[in-house]
């Protein structure tokens, strides 16, 4: 799970960072600009947002996080009345914390984030296409397939590294896969099985490419 922590205390931001990095993927922004930014370059799961910010106000950036996607944003705000969270959840965030707040209670609250995104992605939408990852179905318009568990569980790595806009390694999918094949050919067979399964329900939108020396990626057409 990704995290942004904008936060325009420096010590603080990365303090913050250093003990959240064992369980997290955690990136950094000391004002606004740059958390925009990020959250376009890199859409985390979580953000973690001070409101009194050098070139903007913490409240006036939701909107803005929102517009682009579904991030859960955390107010982190030594502000504690109430009109002040009030105007927080108006404007779209998900919680509030008051500092000084203790490591130890972020990196709880975040596991149990963590915990419930896990359990919500039962089902996976991506494109013109819908996998039910519980049942291993696959639809598409008015057409479905069925995958295998093994296939199921490629894709939503696939779709893991396509949200978080990286590549996946062969290595990587040998974990999913029958150790007894050779890899070239393990590998070749896993992502030719779910490129036919996306023609055979006729998924336009949705391809699996191959990057040479690397592994692959998935692309969606948008």
């Amino acid at each position: 799970m990704k995290i942004l922590i904008v936060e325009d205390d420096k010590n603080l931001a990365q303090t913050t960072k250093t003990a959240l990095e064992k369980d997290f993927i955690v990136y950094t922004a000391l004002d606004g600009k740059t958390a925009l930014r990020l959250v376009n370059e890199y859409e985390p799961d979580v953000i973690l947002l001070d409101i009194m910010l050098p070139d903007s106000n913490g409240y006036n950036l939701i909107p803005f996080f929102k517009k682009q996607y579904e991030p859960i944003v955390i107010m982190v705000s030594a502000l504690e009345e109430e009109t002040t969270r009030l105007t927080a959840y108006k404007k779209g965030a998900d919680d509030y914390m008051i500092k000084p707040i203790t490591l130890f209670e972020i990196r709880y609250k975040l596991k149990a984030l963590k915990k419930r995104v896990l359990k919500d992605d039962k089902v996976i939408t991506v494109g013109d296409i819908v996998l039910n990852t519980e049942t291993n179905e696959l639809f598409c318009q008015n057409n479905s397939i069925l995958f295998t568990y093994s296939q199921t569980a490629l894709f939503k790595l696939l779709y893991k590294k396509y949200k978080n806009k990286e590549v996946l390694s062969k290595e990587e999918i040998l974990e999913y896969e029958d150790a007894s094949k050779t890899m070239s050919v393990r590998v070749h067979t896993a992502i030719s099985r779910i490129r036919k399964n996306l023609n055979s329900i006729g998924c336009e939108s949705v391809f699996i490419e191959n990057i040479y020396g690397e592994g692959y990626r998935m692309v969606v057409l948008k």
